[in-house]
């Protein structure tokens, strides 16, 4: 009988440090930083707060270090109500921007679940209504292609 409870005190005592070290890991690679050079394609949503945090999300096609053809990924912009949305410059220029960006698994996303409301910069992206948009994409993607999703880190 001691043997089986020393047994299943060892398994939990495994089991708990397994525990520990696998979110330590998944946790350190969510912090990393990434500049990467982002092209905006459409803006999805748009929330404006003067007593709570903005947040803007945009389809952007972003070109890491490496590689030749841009990824999709949903972009959030998250700011306090005090600070400016990225400027029209930034979001419509067509040489795209570097942005330092954290990869946030937690709100990755469908494409098809992703509403795409105007183009980056568009000021009607504010207006209530669903408005459609069909943005040139750098390549094809299936409607259930999963976006991994950022944020944007600021250096204000």
């Amino acid at each position: 009988m001691q043997k089986r409870a020393f047994c299943l005190f060892n398994l939990c005592l495994y089991l708990l440090a397994f525990s520990a070290l696998t979110t330590r890991a998944t946790a350190s690679s969510e912090k990393k930083e990434l500049r990467v050079r982002v092209h905006f394609l459409a803006t999805s949503t748009s929330v404006r707060g003067s007593w709570f945090e903005s947040q803007d999300v945009y389809l952007v096609g972003m070109l890491r270090s490496g590689t030749d053809a841009p990824s999709l990924a949903r972009l959030i912009d998250q700011y306090p109500a005090y600070r400016r949305p990225l400027s029209t410059n930034i979001l419509s220029g067509d040489g795209g921007v570097f942005l330092h960006l954290r990869r946030d698994p937690a709100c990755d996303t469908a494409f098809a679940a992703m509403p795409l409301r105007a183009a980056p910069g568009d000021p009607m992206a504010f207006l209530p209504e669903r408005l459609g948009f069909n943005p040139k994409l750098p390549r094809s993607i299936n409607a259930v292609e999963i976006l991994p999703c950022y944020r944007v880190l600021r250096r204000e």
